[in-house]
């Protein structure tokens, strides 16, 4: 009772604090205007703040067919790895951008791994992936937010980039335009 209690503030929370960075980031006060959801929100990359190599927990997520995944079988590979909503929309809005960073560093065996915390796993993402025309970025499911609580995280978009070593060494929360060459770049010389 206590854990689903404690899920479901997490969840609210969660929504929460995206709506939060969504009147952020995707309207400037003051603007009349509204913003264009179909483009990615820009964040000034300098907000990806490097910090000493962090040894992560052991994470777990579902692939599309449910078996379990870890961040173990990623060894050797630098990874950018970003956990998302389907209801989220700054997550939303940099998908399409996720997708395009992760075409630009496969070459260099960074993998970029998007993992959906969305209640109905694949049954969301599969669709949504194919509406938006998504297709270098794998299913990765974790529907009951554990990853959250493992990393210490109070809400998505938040991305973590771990080098080949598996360590973290940058995180950033909120959405950016990943698509960039300037992100393809940093990304590239933060993980090694």
């Amino acid at each position: 009772m206590q854990k689903t209690l404690r899920r479901t503030v997490l969840a609210a929370g969660g929504t929460l604090l995206a709506g939060a960075v969504a009147r952020k980031y995707l309207v400037e006060p003051g603007q009349a205007e509204q913003a264009d959801p179909g483009h990615p929100p820009v964040q000034p990359l300098d907000i990806i703040k490097p910090h000493p190599p962090t040894i992560l927990p052991r994470l777990t997520f579902l692939d599309a067919d449910g078996k379990a995944q870890s961040l173990e079988q990623y060894a050797g590979h630098g990874l950018v790895l970003n956990l998302w909503a389907t209801w989220c929309v700054p997550c939303v809005a940099e998908m399409p951008a996720l997708d395009a960073l992760s075409r630009t560093l496969a070459p260099s065996g960074i993998r970029v791994l998007t993992v959906s915390l969305d209640r109905s796993g694949a049954a969301a993402v599969r669709p949504f992936y194919a509406a938006h025309g998504i297709n270098s970025l794998p299913v990765l499911l974790d529907p009951h937010s554990v990853l959250l609580g493992a990393l210490g995280l109070d809400g998505i978009p938040t991305t973590l980039l771990v080098g080949k070593t598996g360590l973290e060494v940058a995180r950033l929360q909120g959405p950016v335009d990943w698509a960039s060459p300037q992100a393809a770049a940093l990304v590239t010389k933060l993980i090694g």
